[in-house]
């Protein structure tokens, strides 16, 4: 007989091992499977550091990032971890950059307290900063810095505690709906369950393809680089802010003060090379880290040391670049929490409770109009 539980999910980054938490802590049997091991290297939700921040230029990306917070100061305190630390977050442009307009009118609409700067209102505040004479930027206090891998394991040991099993090492081959529920097959088990969760990030596309689903999805190859200070002090936080800069064309730049290791952390959003769900290729690009080198000489003259750290991840997206946070459209006993797009990782706590949502009564309330497959 084959092993059941009440709900399977399969992928265990931060979106599979938040939703097996919020379900095993409401006291279902759930089981996570993972292909490699909880907190791997391969995928998108690994490194030191990931942005969480209020700032976003949807209204409904707000709501849901207030609703995230106190999720993880909750998560925090259950577990006794750090997980959170606030930094402030500056937003900078050029004047008509789409991105930073529509951010700053979301933060309004919602009632988020926000500060408008010009380039000497930036330059008094952060004079690590060497931006443009016409730079305008928005300063958010509740900004700051998630501990990614420390988020994904406690996340996992956090629902191992409430009962969730998590196989490691055993991918899931064979998905299929089975009567109303749904039964997955691995190299060594056979297992039947009443939900499905498939939060698999870039291996999402040939995993859906078994439940009749042929999604746009693209995969690609991105990386960030620790930069070493010239005058470390300068970039601690407290003293210098995470940050992004918005641009009117091209690949949004963004940075971390000192957090995890001894560098600034820098990055482009998006732009990498294209790769395949099972590509092996960890390979830096040497164009992009030349870029990069490029723009914090520019940018944060003080932090353009040595690159004493680079690491690559992946992005899977979206056309429009939102999430997916739906149920099948034809066994809605499957539902679908990836990918997301390459700015999730902050949303992690918050969709693994609403995937529980959908996998337990269909519907939840939070905003998710924005995320189905339609």
């Amino acid at each position: 007989m084959p092993d059941r539980y009440e709900v399977i999910v399969v992928g265990a980054g931060v979106m599979g091992c938040a939703t097996a938490y919020h379900l095993a802590k409401r006291g279902r049997h759930v089981l996570l499977l993972e292909q490699f091991a909880v907190g791997h290297e391969l995928g998108s939700s690994h490194g030191h550091s990931r942005i969480i921040r209020l700032a976003y230029d949807a209204p409904d990306y707000v709501r849901l990032a207030q609703a995230a917070y106190p999720l993880w100061r909750a998560l925090e305190q259950e577990s006794d971890a750090a997980l959170l630390l606030q930094t402030g977050g500056l937003d900078f442009a050029p004047p008509g950059a789409p991105t930073f307009e529509a951010t700053r009118a979301s933060l309004a609409a919602a009632g988020v307290p926000f500060d408008d700067l010009d380039r000497a209102g930036i330059a008094a505040r952060f004079p690590q900063f060497q931006l443009p004479d016409d730079t305008i930027g928005i300063y958010q206090r509740d900004a700051g810095i998630l501990n990614a891998d420390r988020s994904v394991a406690t996340l996992a040991a956090q629902a191992r505690r409430y009962g969730a099993a998590i196989h490691e090492g055993e991918p899931a081959r064979r998905i299929a709906p089975s009567g109303g529920g749904v039964a997955v097959r691995t190299d060594s088990h056979a297992y039947t369950a009443d939900r499905l969760v498939i939060t698999a990030g870039s291996w999402a596309r040939p995993l859906l393809r078994q439940v009749g689903l042929e999604l746009p999805l693209t995969v690609s190859k991105e990386q960030v680089a620790f930069f070493a200070p010239h005058a470390p002090e300068l970039f601690e936080p407290g003293r210098f802010p995470i940050f992004i800069h918005h641009a009117i064309r091209g690949s949004a730049g963004y940075g971390f003060p000192i957090f995890g290791l001894p560098g600034v952390k820098v990055a482009w959003h998006g732009g990498g090379p294209a790769v395949e769900p099972d590509s092996d290729d960890r390979a830096l690009v040497p164009e992009r880290l030349d870029s990069l080198r490029d723009y914090v000489a520019r940018l944060l003259p003080q932090a353009a040391g040595e690159v004493i750290y680079t690491q690559t991840c992946r992005y899977t997206r979206t056309p429009n670049g939102h999430f997916i946070i739906d149920r099948h459209p034809v066994h809605p006993q499957i539902v679908i929490g990836s990918p997301c797009s390459g700015h999730g990782f902050k949303f992690g706590v918050l969709i693994g409770s609403i995937l529980s949502d959908l996998a337990e009564r269909g519907a939840t309330d939070h905003p998710i109009g924005l995320f189905g497959l339609g």
